[in-house]
């Protein structure tokens, strides 16, 4: 019977905190860690062997932890099954890999990895480093959302129309995701989505991802909103 559901959910990898590449979940039960024999390969010695995986049922993906030495966060949080949503944060290791749910996207290839024989055990948790930091805002200038004023408490903040989206575009032909806001330690990333909707930072088109400043202006999907690292109390 053909599959007559959403199309495959994306996961956008960084290691290293730098933008790889987008990698298609190609299979109902997508395994992640060290070895070669995974979806995707992590070199890293703080990933266990067979780290994670996600699986679907009818519609729905779950991550999974496989009783790794380091654990496998989701938005921060440790997890050993957690049912993932569009824009969700897994870190395993070092690594972020950013969910999406029935997106459209090219399959990247994944390289090769060389089987290691140790886990390196990390300090601490993982995840959460710079989590205490005040998290910056956006005050919106034009265009129709929720509110006026948001704060920038995530690692990975949405904006567009759908239910989960932190900042919500109420406009009718909104799209479901027209945006993304990083965070990585005391640093905020801009990139654009798959709607196909211009992203501008004071006035420059950003095709991939651009860092944010105090006071750029952010424009997109008839929306303009200033980032403000240090936001007034009433945000």
């Amino acid at each position: 019977m053909q599959d007559t559901t959403t199309q495959r959910a994306t996961l956008l990898v960084k290691l290293h905190e730098k933008l790889s590449h987008e990698l298609g979940i190609a299979s109902d039960c997508f395994t992640i860690g060290r070895k070669s024999d995974n979806h995707l390969v992590i070199e890293d010695p703080a990933v266990s062997g067979h780290h994670a995986r996600i699986t679907k049922i009818y519609a729905v993906y779950f991550v999974e932890d496989l009783k790794s030495t380091n654990g496998t966060f989701v938005n921060n949080n440790r997890v050993d099954r957690h049912q993932l949503r569009d824009t969700d944060v897994i870190t395993i290791g070092r690594h972020r890999l950013i969910f999406r749910d029935g997106s459209a996207a090219a399959i990247a290839p994944v390289a090769a990895a060389e089987d290691f024989d140790k886990t390196m055990v990390l300090p601490g948790t993982a995840a959460g480093a710079g989590s205490a930091l005040p998290p910056a805002g956006l005050h919106i200038l034009s265009g129709k959302t929720d509110q006026r004023e948001y704060l920038l408490t995530k690692h990975v903040t949405s904006i567009g129309s759908h239910a989960q989206a932190a900042i919500k575009l109420t406009g009718w032909f909104a799209p479901r995701t027209a945006a993304l806001i990083t965070r990585r330690n005391r640093t905020y990333y801009v990139s654009p989505a798959r709607s196909g909707k211009t992203l501008t930072v004071n006035g420059q088109t950003v095709s991939t991802e651009k860092e944010l400043k105090d006071n750029d202006r952010i424009e997109v999907a008839g929306t303009a909103m200033l980032f403000r690292m240090k936001p007034e109390r009433k945000v």
